[in-house]
C-alpha cells in the first residue's frame, strides 16, 4: 500500500533522503514557497490545491517507457517545424487553478507561452500553452494522474490531447477534445496491433512498448 507523510516544515533536500522517505510527500504551502522549494529541490515537485506534492522517484522501467515515448513522438514530428517536444523538467502550469505539473512528455505547438512569476519576471521552466501530454501510469501515481491532474490538464485552453501510457500492462488511453465545450473524447487501446492516433498521426501500440518489459 502506497504511504503517504506531511512534511510541515520541510521536504528532503537529497536524493538519498528522498529515496528513504515515502512513495507520497505533502506540505501546504504558498506558490511561492513551492517556487522556491523547486528552485533548490533535486526531485521534482508538483503544486495542487495549495500543497507542495512530490511522487516517488520513478522507476527504471518508467523512464524507460518516457524515453520511448519522447523518441517517438521527436520522430513523428520531425518534418513538423511547428511542434516542439519536451520533458519532464519542463513544468506545466495550469492558469485556471494556478497548480503546476510535471507532465512526463509534452508537446507544444507554435512559441512556448512562459508562465509569469510572481516577481513579474518570466519562467525559463514553466509553460502554460501545451498541445499534448503525455503521463506514464505505475501504481503509486495511477490515481492522481487520473484524477486531480486530468481534471486540471483539461481546463489549459490549448490542449488538444491527453495520452495515459501504462507500464503494467499494454494498455493507452486517450483523452481527445472535442468541438463541444467540456466534452473530451475518451478511448483506451490493449491490443499491440491497435493504432492509437496522436495529434492526427497514427501510432502503433507495438511501437510504443517495443523491447519493453513489463513490470
Amino acid at each position: 500500500m502506497t504511504s503517504t507523510i506531511v512534511f510541515p516544515a520541510h521536504f528532503p533536500l537529497t536524493l538519498h533522503e528522498r529515496a528513504q522517505a515515502p512513495d507520497v510527500l505533502r506540505a501546504k504551502a504558498t506558490f511561492e514557497e513551492y517556487l522556491e522549494l523547486a528552485e533548490i529541490c533535486p526531485y521534482n515537485l508538483e503544486y495542487i490545491n495549495g500543497e507542495i506534492v512530490s511522487m516517488s522517484k520513478a522507476s527504471l522501467p518508467h523512464e524507460l517507457l518516457v524515453a520511448r515515448l519522447a523518441t517517438i513522438l521527436n520522430i513523428l514530428f520531425d518534418d513538423d517545424d511547428e511542434r516542439q517536444i519536451f520533458s519532464s523538467n519542463i513544468v506545466i502550469h495550469v492558469a485556471a487553478t494556478g497548480n503546476s505539473y510535471n507532465a512526463d512528455v509534452s508537446i507544444v505547438q507554435g512559441e512556448p507561452d512562459y508562465f509569469r512569476l510572481p516577481s513579474g519576471l518570466l519562467s525559463t521552466s514553466d509553460i502554460t500553452n501545451p498541445e499534448l501530454v503525455v503521463e506514464v501510469l505505475s501504481k503509486s501515481t495511477m490515481a492522481y494522474d487520473l484524477n486531480e491532474k486530468l481534471e486540471d490538464y483539461k481546463q489549459i485552453p490549448s490542449l488538444q490531447q491527453v495520452l495515459f501510457v501504462s507500464q503494467h500492462r499494454a494498455s493507452v488511453s486517450s483523452y481527445l477534445r472535442t468541438e463541444t465545450p467540456g466534452v473530451w473524447l475518451n478511448t483506451s487501446f490493449h491490443a499491440l496491433t491497435d493504432e492509437v492516433v496522436v495529434l492526427n498521426k497514427p501510432v502503433l501500440v507495438s511501437t510504443i512498448y517495443r523491447k519493453f518489459r513489463f513490470c
